[in-house]
């Protein structure tokens, strides 16, 4: 039996001390010893319960059973005991009672000098059921039927289909006819297939996708496929082109948007049916909402957005487009007197999370994606986020706040200014390099203003800082003291440099840690001539690890020393070089 796996062992206390969940279960043993109320001698493992749970596991995201836990308690079944042939045997038995066959990784964990048995469940990419034809989920801490609503949710996060190319056997009959005389689908509106392709045609008058008739222009973007002889429409294919009668089958392809004023009062808004038709009147709305607040930076004046335009768009166009199409949810936009969130349905695509979706992107509906790229209502894949973030930061503001709840993504932003002096960066940055800030750069200079002191290393482990291009950015930022270090070569921090310090707040921080530093380098050169008798300007250099061309920043360091009483000139040449030692 294998004893390792590759989770350490403080990982499994660490699961174990969370208690049952989506991912955990406990069984005090295997058996059934009572049966109508009759203790039995001879009793047979619970077979039929244990492939319930592995089936729901599955179903899930894998998961772990501990036998030989106490479920309510948590403590262990000093009474339970088994053998590698045992747990060979129920493992065969579990095979027999899943469908398809589900095999588990069995694993011995000793707790309190007692052996338990830890059987992992793997993730499957399947759909599995019991040999009964029971198909189960894991929820939260127990099992539930998987509804029929809800399969192709599940196949879709397993990767086993793609939502938006599903193909839609509509019992719709042809109503009328295209200008050929050719019948038209009785689930699709011509008339928007006309708009869409005209779309298209104005952005990118040389699309592969425009093609001489609608057949060949909607296969083409994969808004139908043949199957068994027929042309059907997908997803996308409803979501693009379809009518009112095959909007049916996606009830839930609507946006629902609150504005809550201060006084507790709100005014709802709901939108539905075409993709394109949504997210044109629901940006129309939020756009027209927009507020203005007015920013003083020394001669210069500011509007900046309560909600800057791009970011709405940009937004509303990502829930659209990655939103996931087989929950029966619906897109929720909240707008509160200080904030505006996003709610999406749907978890994080797979190897996408709350620390990386602005690096890694993998999109759930790729279909959706190329109609959207098409009209120039999105761009490459993960230029969004880089878009949000640009705007945000420039303008000051604080970064979306993902946050992944149980069927659903929900962003967050603020309406206020939380940091004046990153807007006042921004514009500087822009008057001396002749052009708007990068995003890169706008990350770093966010950390190193709000961390006020940031070593290299602590740099390089903040979120959504580009590790490979972190040198340049600070050696640029430099150059045009936007920032500048402070400390010896072991603790060199960078900080905000002291020309574009322009608050009282901000000179006294500064002038703080400039004292700290220069005290620092006292202290350091009492310490050298503690073991050395004497010390010069090129050995205080070395020392305290300053270039050369800052010579004269050594010197009046040595002077201050002296004016306190700290050293006394030891020697001076003809060419007034002097040595320094601790006055007596």
């Amino acid at each position: 039996m294998e004893k390792l796996t590759r989770h350490s062992i403080q990982w499994f206390y660490n699961l174990l001390a969370k208690g049952e969940c989506d991912i955990l279960d406990f069984k005090e043993q295997l058996e059934d010893k009572i049966a109508f109320g009759k203790s039995l001698k001879n009793f047979a493992p619970k077979y039929e319960e244990l492939a319930k749970d592995v089936v729901a596991f599955a179903n899930k995201k894998g998961g772990f059973l501990f036998i030989g836990i106490e479920d309510k308690t948590k403590e262990i079944n000093s009474e339970f005991e088994f053998t590698d042939a045992k747990v060979f045997e129920l493992i065969r038995q579990i095979q027999d009672r899943t469908v398809p066959s589900i095999t588990l990784k069995p694993h011995s964990l000793v707790i309190q000098n007692k052996k338990v048995l830890v059987l992992e469940v793997p993730f499957s990419p399947q759909l599995h059921r019991t040999s009964k034809s029971e198909y189960l989920v894991r929820s939260n801490d127990g099992n539930r039927s998987i509804e029929t609503y809800e399969i192709a949710t599940i196949q879709a996060e397993k990767g086993l289909i793609v939502f938006d190319q599903k193909t839609w056997d509509l019992p719709l009959e042809s109503q009328e006819t295209d200008k050929q005389g050719n019948p038209i689908p009785g689930w699709q509106d011509i008339s928007k297939t006309r708009d869409l392709f005209l779309r298209i045609q104005k952005e990118k008058p040389q699309s592969p996708y425009l093609k001489n008739n609608s057949a060949e222009f909607t296969e083409t973007l994969g808004l139908i496929k043949e199957e068994n002889g027929k042309l059907l429409p997908t997803t996308s294919g409803i979501l693009f082109i379809g009518n009112q009668k095959a909007f049916r089958e996606l009830p839930y392809n609507q946006i629902k948007y609150i504005r809550y004023y201060e006084d507790g009062s709100y005014t709802p808004f709901e939108y539905s049916g075409n993709l394109i038709e949504m997210a044109d009147s629901c940006f129309g709305q939020l756009k027209s909402e927009i507020k203005l607040k007015e920013f003083h930076f020394g001669l210069f004046r500011e509007y900046i957005e309560d909600y800057p335009e791009v970011v709405l768009r940009e937004l509303l166009i990502n829930a659209l487009a990655h939103r996931d199409y087989s929950r029966q949810q619906i897109i929720e936009i909240r707008k509160y007197p200080n904030y505006l969130e996003f709610e999406s349905p749907g978890h994080f695509p797979q190897g996408i999370n709350e620390t990386n979706f602005l690096r890694k992107t993998n999109p759930r509906n790729p279909g959706i994606m190329d109609v959207l790229r098409e009209i120039n209502y999105a761009e490459k894949a993960g230029s969004g986020f880089d878009k949000i973030f640009t705007a945000l930061l420039s303008k000051g503001k604080k970064l979306p706040e993902p946050i992944q709840t149980e069927h659903s993504i929900l962003l967050r932003i603020n309406a206020d200014v939380y940091s004046e002096k990153l807007a006042e960066l921004s514009l500087l940055y822009k008057q001396t390099a002749k052009k708007d800030i990068d995003l890169e750069k706008l990350i770093v200079l966010n950390h190193i203003y709000t961390g006020q002191k940031l070593t290299f290393q602590q740099l390089e482990q903040l979120p959504f800082v580009n590790n490979y291009q972190l040198r340049k950015i600070l050696s640029e930022l430099q150059d045009i003291e936007f920032i500048e270090t402070t400390g010896r070569t072991s603790g060199l921090k960078y900080i905000i440099h002291k020309t574009k310090l322009a608050s009282t707040d901000d000179k006294i921080g500064y002038t703080k840690l400039k004292k700290q530093e220069k005290a620092r380098q006292i202290e350091a050169i009492i310490r050298y001539l503690d073991t050395m008798d004497e010390i010069d300007n090129e050995a205080a250099r070395k020392l305290l690890n300053i270039p050369d061309t800052n010579a004269s920043y050594v010197s009046r360091l040595f002077s201050e020393m002296i004016e306190k009483g700290q050293i006394e000139i030891a020697e001076e040449t003809k060419h007034n070089q002097r040595t320094y030692k601790l006055k007596q």
